[in-house]
């Protein structure tokens, strides 16, 4: 069927310049065709409903699925399944899926094959959730490969509370523990938790000194940047967990590297000596209490020796003495005796006689008696019989 300005799709529209058989302008509409036998301002009836949609077939009749159309139409199909099946995507065990419809967040889906609306209607992120990330500050690794790295001296150098300049390199350990916040709230977020990390730890070693720095306190020194850290990722609400910050090194710039290396060894060596004087402590304190104990002991034996000895005499004194009240002159004479023989028994003995020529004989008996004492080897053969 041809459109022109002759018909429409309702039918021939008639003369358009109002002629004497023609109709008016708009007269082409078949609601509105006038009743031209009737009275005026009145309308012919509606056409036949069947003649209407005869007409309306005809007119969509090169539409219709023949030919090219059915061509047409299969790409269009195939199209449209192309584009449904875009939606089709894998979240990982590791990830976490996050979908926005028409750039708003909408939901998340776990972990599993899952569908979203095509795009542009809904997108997909999948952000890794499970592993831990690492950021290096104050150095780079040149390879994962390798333990080769590269300073970064504008990153490393600090100042510390007694205003020295310390070269510190760490690396910074956290994970995703909010999507929402990590995808939504922050525009970076790895570079806000760099720049953070990098604040916490200079905040924290501008408030200790070198030494304490370079040898006591890396732990301490740690601890408190990973603290102050998080509470800035709180209060950022950056959606990010801090796990670790390790020191890898903590160090004094290169102009002045050896006079403080002299200044380490020199606390290294008070350390090791002060360790060997613990170990002779440790070693002669003990001794010298032993021996303490030792001579205490020996004393009190050395007491309760004498004082059982007096306290014997003393018994013994006092038995002597009630039997010296019992017989008088008998304990006398045993007395005077036994006195004698403990005093003349060690004693040189020489005993004179008095004679009538009024010469006084001489009888040495100690001589006498050693002379008269058998020798070693006849003690010997006399035992041997």
């Amino acid at each position: 069927m041809s459109w022109n300005d002759n018909n429409g799709p309702w039918g021939p529209s008639g003369n358009k310049s109002g002629g004497a058989g023609g109709n008016k302008p708009g007269d082409d509409n078949p609601w509105m065709r006038k009743n031209a036998g009737g009275p005026p301002n009145t309308f012919a009836p509606p056409p036949d409903i069947e003649e209407l949609l005869k007409k309306l077939r005809e007119w969509l009749k090169p539409l219709r699925p023949n030919g090219h159309g059915q061509i047409i139409a299969f790409v269009i199909l195939a199209i449209i399944g192309i584009w449904l099946a875009s939606g089709v995507y894998q979240v990982s065990s590791n990830q976490l899926g996050v979908v926005m419809r028409f750039g708003a967040f909408n939901r998340t889906e776990q972990p599993g094959l899952r569908y979203h609306l095509p795009s542009p209607i809904e997108e997909v992120l999948l952000p890794i959730v499970t592993s831990q990330n690492e950021i290096q500050i104050g150095f780079r690794r040149i390879s994962r490969s390798s333990d080769d790295v590269r300073s970064i001296p504008e990153e490393s150098m600090m100042l510390t509370q007694d205003e020295n300049i310390i070269n510190v390199e760490f690396a910074v350990f956290w994970r995703i523990n909010d999507v929402n916040k990590y995808l939504f709230e922050i525009r970076d977020p790895e570079m806000t938790v760099k720049m953070a990390a990098e604040s916490a730890m200079r905040e924290v070693i501008g408030q200790n000194k070198l030494q304490f720095a370079l040898t006591d306190g890396r732990g301490q020194i740690a601890e408190e940047a990973k603290s102050r850290l998080q509470e800035l990722m709180d209060e950022y609400n950056v959606g990010v967990v801090i796990t670790q910050i390790n020191l890898q090194t903590v160090s004094v710039p290169d102009e002045v590297k050896a006079a403080f290396q002299d200044v380490v060894n020199a606390r290294l060596d008070q350390e090791r000596f002060q360790n060997q004087a613990a170990a002779h402590a440790n070693k002669v304190i003990p001794e010298s209490k032993g021996q303490a104990a030792k001579l205490i002991q020996e004393a009190m034996g050395y007491r309760d020796q004498k004082i059982a000895i007096a306290q014997g005499d003393a018994e013994r004194f006092k038995e002597v003495l009630s039997a010296y009240n019992m017989s008088r002159d008998v304990t006398s004479k045993r007395l005077y005796l036994e006195t004698m023989e403990a005093v003349l028994g060690s004693a040189n003995k020489i005993i004179m006689s008095k004679s009538g020529s009024g010469a006084v004989p001489y009888m040495p008996l100690n001589d006498m008696l050693r002379n008269n004492k058998p020798s070693p080897a006849e003690s010997g053969e006399g035992a041997k019989r």
